[in-house]
This record gives structure tokens, sequence and C-alpha cells, in this order.
């Protein structure tokens, strides 16, 4: 009988070991699930933010977009307008070749015609 009431208390100390053991585990899971709670919040809070800076950047996007677009044309207009202005440096230069001396050339001219 004393084999079977060792075998009883051996019993009993190995129940009370898993008992305790499921205590902790029971502990373990609740600090799991605490933390599975807050890592929702958190991704639900990065989520968020990931939304609103995603339509802030697709906002910019679409600016640069719209400024590079408006760019590439003042550019172009730019090129128009000094292709149009050409002509007026040739003009410059016809003037400044033509017009050299001018005082002396109408004086020339006055003498030889007789205005003086």
């Amino acid at each position: 009988m004393t084999d079977n009431h060792d075998g009883m208390n051996t019993f009993e100390r190995r129940l009370e070991s898993v008992g305790e053991d499921v205590q902790v585990l029971k502990a373990d899971v609740s600090v799991l699930k605490t933390d599975v709670r807050v890592l929702k919040t958190d991704v639900h809070q990065l989520r968020v933010l990931y939304e609103h800076h995603d339509a802030q950047i697709q906002t910019i996007a679409e600016v640069q977009a719209h400024h590079g677009q408006l760019l590439e044309e003042h550019g172009i207009l730019l090129r128009e307008i000094r292709q149009e202005l050409m002509p007026l440096g040739d003009l410059r230069d016809f003037v400044r070749r033509v017009a050299y001396d001018h005082e002396g050339r109408l004086s020339a001219l006055e003498k030889h015609s007789g205005i003086h």
C-alpha cells in the first residue's frame, strides 16, 4: 500500500506542477492577447497615417506634373520668342554699320548739296 501511497503523492505533485504550468501559460496568453490588441491598434493607426500620406503624395505628384507641363510650355514659348527676336539682332548690327559716323555723313551730304 505504501507503493500506492507514494505513487499517489507523486501523481499529486505532478498534477500540482501541471496546474502551476497551466496558470503560467494562462498569464502568458493574457499578455499575448494584450500585445495583439496593441498591435492591432498600431496597425490601424499606421493604415490611417499611410492613407493620409498617400493622398498627400498623390496630390503633390499631380501638382509637380502640372508644373512640369507648364514649365515645358513656357520653355517652348521662350524659344519661339527668341526665334522671333533674332532679326532684331541683325537690324541692330545693320544700324551700327550704316549709322556709324552719322553726323559726319550728314555734314558731307549738306556740303555736297549746298544746304549748309
